[in-house]
């Protein structure tokens, strides 16, 4: 199978990395998946004040699984992907920038939505999945994707950092006003059903994968915990 340069670096000794062409269809098809979800996300607009709509960790995990499964049908080599993996990539963010907000940012700033949530980060992940761990490029899509279902092009002093200043974006929901990020968030879903559109959706499409893959049954749950992967 012929082989494609993507990537060099440095002038002398450059290290060239070498995507198989089945690869880069990998990516062509689930890129379209992902401007396909960024389209459909566009129908739960921004309010009045502009402030975006962002979702919680486990609707995170919900979609990329599902949406992985589902993709798996046109690019096999998605089978190799460890489901457990493609969770914790799914909510990385989450789990790197909720801590920091909870300890110091927002009870100093309001900002619950940081460092990993910004295109520097994005962008260099998955460069560097790219270029010392190519065949990992499903986890880089997963951590990627976090970016697109949360719609951070809405969060631009984030999203932008450090090009727009070195502030975060600053929280504007129902609920800012609480010291607690917990009660914070627990005021805007509670003051704003139209946040738990997305939370929903995540429910269906966790029962959806669940359904489909028959996870139901205690043994073959049992498989994917043990292993990562989908029971035949």
């Amino acid at each position: 199978m012929k082989n494609h340069p993507v990537f060099c670096a440095g002038s002398s000794g450059c290290h060239l990395l070498l995507l198989k062409r089945e690869q880069l269809y990998y990516f062509l098809y689930f890129d379209f998946y992902l401007i396909l979800l960024t389209i459909l996300s566009t129908l739960n607009l921004p309010n009045e004040k502009g402030v975006a709509q962002t979702m919680l960790p486990q609707s995170h995990v919900a979609y990329t699984l599902a949406a992985f499964n589902l993709a798996q049908k046109w690019i096999p080599g998605l089978k190799k992907a460890d489901y457990r993996l493609l969770a914790l990539a799914a909510m990385g963010p989450d789990l790197i920038d909720k801590p920091l907000a909870a300890l110091y940012f927002y009870r100093r700033y309001k900002a619950a939505v940081l460092f990993a949530h910004t295109l520097l980060v994005h962008l260099s992940v998955l460069i560097l999945t790219l270029w010392q761990k190519p065949r990992w490029w499903f986890y880089a899509l997963a951590f990627n994707g976090h970016a697109l279902t949360d719609r951070l092009w809405f969060f631009p002093d984030t999203f932008y950092w450090p090009f727009r200043g070195w502030r975060f974006h600053v929280w504007q929901k129902a609920g800012s006003e609480q010291k607690d990020i917990k009660r914070a968030y627990w005021r805007a879903f509670t003051r704003r059903p139209e946040l738990w559109v997305w939370e929903v959706g995540g429910v269906v499409a966790a029962l959806w994968f669940v359904l489909r893959n028959r996870l139901y049954r205690l043994d073959r749950l049992g498989y994917l915990l043990r292993t990562g992967r989908l029971p035949d």
